[in-house]
């Protein structure tokens, strides 16, 4: 019987064809939107994280507080020390990483010694050159690089492409660094282009600069000290997670002894990615309009198969009253129309599961460029925009794409209490 009801059902067009494709059409959209959203966010999290502020952050309040000056004199000492703390109290998944945030003028040299170019930049110190440092594949630096090699030697610098270009700056080109050192004096020294990167974001390949972070403490006369210590986690880890830690690190340290080489007034403080950058509030504002999205897609599509369900049910009266003068309950009725419904959902949500997947997939391997949109934006964003395939992209689709179909089904079959099996099978009669 079932075998009977389900065949008849794939052959009724007005029954299946239309309502399929309502499903199969709102579930693509939905899933296809969501990893596009999923996949700009993420990918401008994790940009943003690895560029700049970390899943966690320790850093010294006053230097935070001006961390637009780049103050290296409120850097935290005690390198070892403090690593060895972070450690102790904090998740062990976490992977701890030391850096050192300078600004300088960049000089750039003639043939005869003399100034031909000078510009700001800003700095990051890391480390480059240990065996077991995650930070070059954490930035991508390998596939990043467009010429030269990565820094080996001492006092090698890489180079943001369009830095490069502004400055004419070709690969192994001699270049001075003047800025201020940890003490407040003036420091030069000479660094040696070692390679041209793209980091895939504007703003930083028109300023950034990366060196060793030993050549940092090197060149700024800041000897076992670091301005910032950033925290990754593991990249399937949850947002409140990081929170989560944070508040664990945060209750740990009133009761941390200060290292003997802090200055008093150092009052380091952690910080997770939402506190930063502005964070936060696009996390939120992202959720709301993810939600508000899957929201209106889901009521589009009751309120079409609401309709669908109505001109099919007034072509199937006739055989309603039939089935009621036979006996057959309303609620019964109103159940097997629920159960049409709920296929029509399923076969309908697998469609527009691979549907749009399969475009979601595209664009996560693929990408679309957009570096131009974003050039004058200033926003820690990637250059090639990609989506990102995830199993909560498909919830929210397949999920909205069944309920739609069943409850447009069970709106449509309320109209069968509102008539009489007489005039229902009055209505057969006269078909």
């Amino acid at each position: 019987m079932i075998r009977f009801w389900f065949r008849g059902l794939m052959r009724d067009k007005s029954r299946f064809l239309f309502p399929f494709t309502v499903v199969a059409v709102g579930v693509a959209l939905v899933v296809a939107l969501v990893g596009f959203m999923e996949g700009v966010f993420m990918g401008m999290i994790d940009m943003t994280s690895n560029l700049d502020s970390g899943h966690l952050r320790l850093v010294n309040k006053a230097f935070y507080d001006e961390e637009h000056l780049r103050p290296l004199d409120r850097a935290l000492a005690n390198q070892r020390e403090t690593h060895d703390w972070l450690v102790k109290h904090s998740s062990m998944e976490v992977d701890w990483a030391p850096r050192i945030r300078w600004g300088a003028i960049l000089d750039v040299p003639d043939e005869q010694g003399e100034t031909r170019s000078q510009t700001p930049v800003v700095g990051i110190g890391l480390d480059l050159k240990s065996p077991d440092s995650k930070e070059i594949e954490r930035l991508r630096l390998k596939s990043s690089l467009i010429k030269g090699n990565l820094p080996k030697g001492f006092n090698e610098m890489l180079m943001g492409i369009q830095l490069a270009e502004v400055l004419d700056v070709s690969v192994g080109q001699s270049v001075t660094l003047l800025g201020q050192s940890f003490d407040g004096g003036m420091v030069a020294d000479n660094y040696q282009v070692a390679g041209l990167v793209r980091f895939g974001v504007s703003a930083r390949d028109k300023k950034m600069v990366l060196i060793d972070l030993a050549d940092a403490q090197n060149t700024f006369y800041m000897e076992d000290m670091v301005t910032d210590w950033l925290g990754y986690f593991p990249p399937s880890t949850d947002f409140d997670r990081y929170e989560e830690v944070k508040h664990s690190m945060s209750a740990s340290l009133p009761d941390w002894t200060p290292p003997k080489d802090w200055a008093k007034d150092d009052f380091p403080i952690v910080l997770s990615i939402r506190d930063q950058q502005n964070i936060g509030a696009i996390m939120d504002k992202f959720v709301v309009i993810k939600g508000f999205v899957v929201g209106i897609f889901t009521f589009l599509m009751v309120l079409v198969l609401w309709n669908a369900g109505i001109l099919s049910g007034i072509h199937r009266y006739g055989e309603m009253g039939l089935r009621l003068a036979f006996g057959e309950p309303h609620w019964k009725l109103i159940m097997t129309l629920a159960l049409e419904g709920l296929w029509i959902g399923i076969l309908g949500s697998v469609a527009g599961s691979l549907l749009g997947g399969g475009f979601a997939w595209y664009l996560q391997e693929v990408g679309l460029n957009m570096g131009d949109n974003f050039a004058q934006s200033g926003l820690m964003i990637n250059d090639v925009v990609r989506a990102r395939v995830t199993v909560g992209g498909f919830v929210q689709g397949i999920v909205p794409g069944i309920f739609a179909s069943v409850a447009g089904t069970l709106v449509a079959s309320l109209a069968i209490f509102q008539r009489s099996e007489a005039n229902l099978f009055r209505e057969l009669e006269a078909g």
